[in-house]
């Protein structure tokens, strides 16, 4: 199969809010908690660079309110972000083209576009943890490992043949954040011991060193 991926931010056939199944909205939760997880117990590295603990990273969660608002831009099988998503959710944006018939179940493409995102951390490496600072672009990674983006929500698109693609059939992922990440001027997150700023309203798990 020729599949050509595009990153701008499986399961099981039961469709839930949002456009995934359950199944397939637990996986994509999960490629993003491993990240804040290894990101607070300070063992993540980028591009080979060790970053340091944090000391306020959220466990995520799933948010059907805002799979539907991520669905319901992914249905208009988007380019480009849209106009005013900075006002309140944080987003990410993945294109998948392919000239093989696309699956009914999409459940797949959320887990590839999260991979893909973080991927940027490797690729590009990660300068500093305010956001802005940096010129490679890894927007995308860095929402995923936004401290206190603790609620996601996302949507898929079977979009059909491309023509700009050459008929190539488009696969839209969209994910919201909120709170919104990607702050300019901005920290990702707080450096310190693990745990050891957690908001009132949540305690430590030693494991995974978010706040939950």
């Amino acid at each position: 199969m020729k599949l050509f991926l595009l990153g701008l931010a499986l399961l099981g056939s039961k469709v839930a809010a949002g456009g995934f199944s359950r199944k397939a909205q637990d996986a994509i939760v999960d490629i993003h908690n491993k990240l804040r997880s290894k990101l607070a117990l300070g063992i993540y590295k980028a591009k080979g660079s060790k970053m340091p603990p944090a000391m306020d990273m959220l466990e995520m969660s799933w948010d059907d309110t805002i799979a539907r608002s991520a669905q319901e831009f992914a249905d208009t099988c988007p380019m480009s972000h849209r106009e005013n998503y900075k006002n309140k959710y944080g987003e990410n944006i993945y294109r998948a083209f392919s000239s093989a018939e696309v699956k009914e179940d999409l459940g797949e493409y959320g887990l590839i576009a999260s991979k893909k995102w973080e991927a940027e951390f490797n690729k590009f490496g990660w300068e500093s943890r305010t956001y802005g600072s940096q010129k490679t672009k890894i927007g995308p990674a860095t929402q995923m490992a936004w401290s206190k983006s603790n609620k996601i929500g996302c949507g898929v698109k079977n979009c059909g043949p491309d023509p700009k693609k050459k008929g190539l059939n488009k696969v839209v992922v969209v994910c919201n954040y909120q709170k919104k990440g990607n702050v300019k001027g901005l920290e990702v997150y707080k450096e310190g011991k693990t745990c050891s700023s957690c908001p009132s309203n949540t305690s430590c798990d030693k494991d995974s060193g978010l706040c939950v």
